[in-house]
């Protein structure tokens, strides 16, 4: 049986390759993608794949640098920093994400993000 840390490195391992069939096998199809200040959530694998797919089209150098993971059973908060380039140049913006799995695949992720610098 695959770790719940596992499936979460994997699925930011696929995100950082674009490997949209690779972060989208790691989604639950009833995913729940929420940040707390947009208004409506993200509801769907294949809406989650299209937001992350459009995040990229915007800034084809964003990546993500995990500072830290903790796992608790099918709990795991990823610590971490988006970085990419936007029109007044390098952007770092703060992330948190508490990510829950059923079924062994991402079934909901709250993401918490800083102020961008």
């Amino acid at each position: 049986m695959t770790s719940a840390l596992d499936v979460v490195k994997g699925a930011l391992d696929a995100l950082a390759a674009r490997d949209w069939d690779g972060f989208a096998a790691r989604l639950h199809p009833d995913v729940v993608h929420r940040t707390p200040g947009v208004p409506e959530p993200i509801l769907g694998r294949e809406a989650f794949v299209l937001l992350s797919r459009q995040a990229v089209a915007r800034a084809p150098d964003v990546r993500f640098l995990i500072e830290r993971l903790i796992s608790d059973g099918d709990t795991v908060v990823v610590v971490g920093e988006w970085t990419f380039t936007g029109p007044e140049g390098r952007v770092r913006q703060p992330s948190v994400s508490v990510i829950d799995l059923k079924d062994g695949l991402i079934f909901r992720d709250l993401e918490y993000l800083g102020l961008a610098t």
